[in-house]
């Protein structure tokens, strides 16, 4: 099978509540959530209307009451903030692909839904990023505070109409849309292949990074590092290059597997570099276990404030 059932990702509801994870950066966002503000200013959640004291924000005056009570009332709001959460998730073609446990696709849909009801329940705005094999190849839903994105996202993930003609879309493309849509201070995890690296991604990343909190999660397949001898098998990148490989040829499957652990060098460094915390996660294992111990080592790595 390779995409997940509807029913299963909302189900896995019920293991959300054991993940955990505290951002470093500050909530910009003014709302109701589960984070207090630190700074003074308006929020949305209305609280009281009092009269009117020096200093007070003019903008906030109750006219209505002011005109009623023959003098200046103004409105108080609680001071609260949110956080926006937002789900990228990959799901080119390349994801497809699974020898062991499950498939890509659907590992990177249980990963999403178990970080997708975490925000909800702990009532986050959510938004969602798809790219790939979808409706103009990036497909966007601005963070709400509802489970509104995170069922349409379901829906999209359990489709299991194929388009064999679909373009692949690189990872820096969905990004570049995320860093005009995305609000500063947003939690982003970026779920997927991280197969093709290059500087433009790079710069995509850094600059996101400077705003907002970042996690790379890698899905991965055992067949990804360590390919068995099954003859030549032809490989494709998100880029649509594709190569051969002779996996009967020992020195093919040594070269093989020296590249692949090359790029997931080249993803630590540039993860270390931009201080990105990253959790690899394979098809054969729980989703949800390793998750939450991807995210207990991110946040014993955080640096004291």
């Amino acid at each position: 099978m390779l995409y997940p059932s509807f029913d299963d990702l909302v189900a896995l509801k019920h293991k959300a509540s054991e993940l955990s994870y505290v951002s470093e950066y500050s909530i910009s966002s003014i709302s109701g959530g589960d984070y207090c503000s630190p700074f003074r200013g308006q929020g949305l959640e209305f609280e009281e209307v009092r009269t009117y004291e020096p200093g007070d924000d003019i903008r906030a005056i109750d006219w209505k009451v002011t005109a009623r009570m023959g003098k200046p009332h103004t409105k108080i709001f609680r001071e609260e903030r949110e956080r926006s959460v937002i789900l990228c998730v990959d799901v080119n073609s390349t994801m497809r692909f699974g020898t062991k446990g499950t498939f890509k696709s659907i590992q990177a849909a249980r990963v999403a839904a178990l970080l997708g009801w975490q925000a909800i329940i702990k009532h986050d705005r959510l938004g969602v990023c798809l790219f790939g094999d979808v409706p103009a190849g990036v497909y966007f839903f601005s963070p709400q505070r509802s489970s509104k994105p995170l069922l349409k996202m379901f829906k999209q993930l359990s489709q299991t109409n194929i388009n064999n003609n679909a373009l692949n879309i690189p990872l820096e493309e969905a990004l570049t849309h995320m860093n005009k849509a995305v609000p500063t201070g947003a939690l982003i995890y970026i779920i997927g292949n991280f197969n093709l690296l290059n500087p433009a991604l790079e710069k995509q990343l850094s600059a996101l990074g400077k705003r907002c909190d970042i996690i790379l999660i890698p899905i991965d397949d055992p067949m990804d590092k360590n390919i068995p001898a099954v003859g030549p098998l032809i490989f494709s990148a998100n880029n649509s290059d594709k190569f051969l490989v002779d996996t009967e040829s020992q020195e093919g499957r040594e070269r093989y597997t020296k590249q692949w652990l090359e790029e997931r060098e080249s993803l630590h460094k540039i993860a270390s570099k931009l201080k990105i915390g990253m959790i690899p996660i394979g098809t054969e294992v729980d989703a949800g276990n390793a998750l939450f111990l991807g995210l207990k080592r991110i946040q014993r790595r955080r640096p004291k404030k």
